[in-house]
């Protein structure tokens, strides 16, 4: 019973994100995850040192952990000597989240070590209901345009506030995990695509019309893609029926009403396109910039959360004062350096030839979309649900590839 309730809470910590705090730094991972990460550092070794049990580690479980250990060991000690070295400033909110991030990951593998079953059938309810959650909040943001106090938008003009960020601090990192949820609940609870096409195709519009109001265009392409590759034939069923309500509503409405449809529909093209934030050449720039950090570190990387710090330093007019990476690799890059992100490309690769071997294709899928999607977050390293998912994958893989 416990067990059970601290997952849940656990869970639901890492899907409030900073959200619902008792002060500005005291949300609900920092309460929850001492407590966690001790009972089941209890149960751990209750099971290992006490009774003796033999653990299977998968080699890609392995390497995960390994690579978790030396991306912290690497970024602590980096940026503890660029701090003693040269009197470099280390926020201590991004300091205890790194602690706090470094601990996440540890609770996560100890407790699908020691309550695995449990977990993975935990994790498909929780994310279920947050999903949920995510876009009752998300209708309400879009219609009120109220926010939590979390969000960017909270002081935002009224024009501006109709754009759903729920517990996040922009639209894109809610977009990116919204997707990211989406995307599992499908494989999870539609394993062999046997839901109605009705009920699928009503999630679906949902959940693409809350992808378009958040402004997210990666998000929204990947979205797209995800559906069509696992529903190809209800995207016809789908095309079909929109253009039978096309035609429904020409044959019994006016002239005047039929032409302000169609100049909706040639704004809702023209807002796709995002054009008049020059968002697409911006990230370029951050791009270009992320790629040749190494050049002023040794490949060492500047530490822990110093991507803002770093793009301050870079007096470009084309980056328009934007300060963070918009790339979770990219960000990984620039804080922890080189061998940090080969080795994460590693395994994500040898993810992907797992998956496409042992013929896991939603699987192989959403792990290529799920790193696309971190393109979208503007700043990912402090995105709690993403680890959660990440481990998750891997989890998946070892288990599908030793069964």
């Amino acid at each position: 019973m416990m067990s059970y309730l601290l997952i849940f809470l656990f869970l639901t910590s890492i899907f409030c994100n900073v959200a619902f705090g008792l002060g500005p730094n005291l949300y609900p991972l920092r309460l929850i995850l001492p407590v966690t990460l001790l009972y089941f550092s209890v149960l751990f070794f209750q099971k290992t040192i006490l009774l003796r049990e033999k653990l299977q580690i998968n080699l890609i479980v392995l390497l995960s952990i390994l690579f978790f250990l030396y991306s912290f060991l690497q970024t602590s000690i980096v940026s503890y000597l660029r701090f003693d070295l040269f009197g470099a400033h280390y926020e201590l909110n991004a300091i205890l989240n790194y602690a706090f991030l470094a601990g996440l990951t540890v609770t996560i593998y100890l407790i699908i070590i020691t309550k695995k079953d449990l977990f993975f059938k935990q994790i498909k309810y929780s994310i279920l209901l947050f999903y949920f959650a995510y876009t009752l909040y998300a209708i309400y943001e879009i219609i009120s345009g109220h926010h939590l106090s979390t969000s960017d938008l909270v002081d935002a003009p009224w024009w501006m506030r109709h754009v759903p960020t729920v517990v996040y601090f922009n639209s894109n990192d809610f977009a990116a995990v919204f997707t990211m949820m989406f995307m599992f609940l499908l494989s999870s609870f539609d394993k062999d695509k046997t839901q109605k096409a009705f009920f699928i195709l009503a999630i679906f519009t949902v959940h693409i019309l809350i992808i378009y109001y958040s402004q997210s265009r990666l998000a929204l392409i990947m979205s797209l893609l995800f559906f069509i590759y696992r529903y190809p034939y209800n995207i016809f069923k789908l095309i079909g029926l929109s253009l039978l309500g096309v035609l429904f509503f020409w044959i019994f409405s006016n002239d005047s009403s039929f032409m302000q449809t169609l100049d909706s529909f040639v704004a809702l093209k023209d807002d796709l396109r995002f054009s008049e934030r020059q968002s697409t050449s911006v990230r370029l720039y951050l791009y270009k910039y992320a790629l040749i950090s190494p050049l002023s570190n040794f490949g060492l990387g500047f530490g822990i959360d110093y991507s803002a710090e770093y793009f301050r330093t870079i007096n470009d007019a084309n980056l328009h004062n934007i300060i963070n990476p918009h790339s979770y690799i990219l960000e990984l890059l620039i804080n922890s350096g080189v061998l940090v992100v080969l080795f994460n490309i590693s395994i994500n690769a040898i993810l992907l030839v797992r998956n496409w071997s042992n013929k896991n294709y939603d699987l192989f899928v959403q792990i290529i979309i799920y790193n696309l999607l971190l393109f979208s977050s503007s700043s990912s390293i402090f995105l709690w649900p993403i680890y959660l998912f990440f481990i998750v994958y891997i989890c998946k893989t070892s288990h599908k590839s030793t069964t």
